[in-house]
């Protein structure tokens, strides 16, 4: 017998994965273009003997930075707002229409989920905002700062180009642009995760690129990862409330980056029940009793395993399962 709660909780994250990785090459593609226009904005910079020197051309730069950014980047961060996140909140009326066993007035978005909808695309978007005023900012410091000390345009390029991109800012060696496009390009194909990860390695040694660092690209990108699952954890988490579902399950699989607090509840460490079932309380007191790498703050039914988690939970019945832990309905 099918597991209906299983599979309608598996869709929801497949289709999540595959929102975020459709999200993810347009921010590769909206990230470039910022990088091209901004490069572009501070090549008009006054320079002597290859030098820059103006402060007052440095200072006013600013306010073209600030508008490329707005342009390319919050048009893009509106898109996964609006679009990302309606597509998702059906995916979770879908699911709660083939479970049934519920009251049917909560199979459905109420009039209260579709205000909830609301603000947390409010919220969401807030986030994707303070991520440009933080850019638009860093990227003007880089400027004056380079202006200041007088650096060769040179200098002040790279640095623009790996704030916005990092290790995969834009390169003028063919063979690294050629490993830059194949990680951008198969970054979620799990087929192919031993080659980008020899890519990436290959960037580092020998085109001494740095992984780590406060780029435009890793911040946006956490926060695409986290706000696509966040929001359906909160708005499944709402609705499962007003169902008066108290009891839930974990679900995703497990990869070599699994955390072992994710890895320990989907293996049944911490079972009490043959079924796998926690109740709220339970799910919180876990929480709250452990720390491990990379946990984040807020509720753990919301968070589930911290940043960057894949895992889902789903809210059920005890009832709708037997003494064996097998799924009856």
């Amino acid at each position: 017998m099918s597991d209906i709660v299983k599979d309608a909780t598996l869709y929801r994250i497949k289709q999540i994965e595959l929102a975020e990785a459709e999200y993810y090459k347009s921010l590769i593609k909206t990230l470039d273009r910022i990088e091209r226009e901004v490069v572009a904005t501070a090549s008009r910079l006054p320079l002597t003997d290859g030098k820059l020197i103006e402060l007052q051309s440095a200072i006013a730069i600013r306010p073209q930075i600030k508008s490329i950014l707005e342009k390319e980047y919050l048009k893009w961060s509106d898109t996964v707002v609006r679009e990302g996140f309606n597509k998702q909140a059906k995916r979770i009326e879908k699911a709660f229409k083939r479970i049934g066993n519920i009251p049917i007035e909560f199979q459905e978005l109420t009039k209260g989920d579709k205000a909830l909808i609301q603000n947390l695309k409010q919220q969401y978007f807030t986030q994707f905002k303070d991520v440009s005023n933080t850019f638009t900012r860093r990227l003007s410091e880089k400027v004056y700062q380079n202006t200041l000390v007088g650096s060769e345009f040179a200098v002040l390029e790279k640095e623009l180009r790996q704030t916005i991109n990092g290790i995969y800012a834009s390169a003028d060696d063919p063979e690294a642009q050629k490993l830059i496009d194949y990680i951008n390009k198969n970054k979620f194909d799990k087929s192919k995760q031993a080659e980008v990860d020899k890519s990436i390695q290959t960037l580092q040694s020998k085109f001494a690129r740095d992984r780590a660092g406060e780029n435009m690209k890793r911040y946006a990108g956490q926060i695409l990862n986290d706000s696509l699952r966040d929001f359906d954890a909160t708005l499944n988490f709402n609705k499962s409330q007003d169902a008066g579902l108290t009891f839930v399950k974990y679900y995703g699989d497990v990869i070599p980056t699994t955390r072992d607090h994710c890895r320990n509840i989907i293996n049944g460490v911490y079972n009490k029940r043959k079924s796998g079932l926690f109740t709220v309380d339970e799910v919180n007191a876990l929480w709250t009793s452990r720390s491990w790498k990379g946990k984040k703050s807020g509720n753990p039914l919301i968070v589930r395993g911290g940043y960057n988690c894949r895992h889902q939970w789903s809210y059920v019945n005890p009832d709708w399962y037997d003494s064996k832990g097998e799924l009856i309905i």
